[in-house]
């Protein structure tokens, strides 16, 4: 079984929370993972990591994502989140352009 670090202790409810959009990320349900994030950001506005969810979960319904504070969320922990998510942003508007 795998130790739990330390560091990053959660509330019970933030880290089921944050399983259940990560659950919907990963079934490629990204309607519902763009949902509840948005409802978990109005619990925990803070939270990076339901942040970063929901600017993805955005990205890939082509929903707008405000790229300003995006970028000012990169840390050494989350660059390659909000790499891929500015790679999916211009995907995503290379597809609408040629639409």
């Amino acid at each position: 079984m795998r130790r739990r670090r330390t560091t990053e202790a959660l509330p019970p409810e933030l880290e089921l929370a944050t399983g259940l959009v990560w659950g919907h990320l990963n079934a490629y349900q990204y309607e519902n993972a763009y949902d509840l994030a948005a409802g978990c950001l109005a619990l925990w506005p803070g939270n990076v990591h339901l942040q970063l969810m929901h600017d993805y979960a955005a990205a890939e319904l082509l929903e707008p994502v405000d790229q300003a504070r995006l970028r000012s969320l990169r840390t050494a922990d989350n660059a390659a989140w909000v790499d891929l998510i500015l790679l999916r942003l211009q995907a995503g508007q290379r597809t609408a352009a040629a639409a």
